[in-house]
């Protein structure tokens, strides 16, 4: 899946930790983010925005 990247991916880029990705994803904050099961890994849209990033940009606008 090129299209996506997983939480250790996404824990480099948007500088926040696998644990932190994982609980937005099961929060649903984190659009299109899924699993193939339950406890499998999971697979985020290369092109998802940072939850704290779509926050702070809602709070300054």
């Amino acid at each position: 899946m090129a299209d996506t990247m997983g939480t250790k991916e996404a824990s480099q880029r948007w500088g926040y930790s696998q644990t932190t990705i994982s609980r937005w994803c099961r929060e649903g904050l984190i659009e299109g983010a899924s699993q193939d099961a339950e406890g499998s890994p999971w697979h985020i849209p290369q092109d998802a925005e940072c939850p704290k990033r779509i926050k702070s940009n809602l709070i300054h606008n």
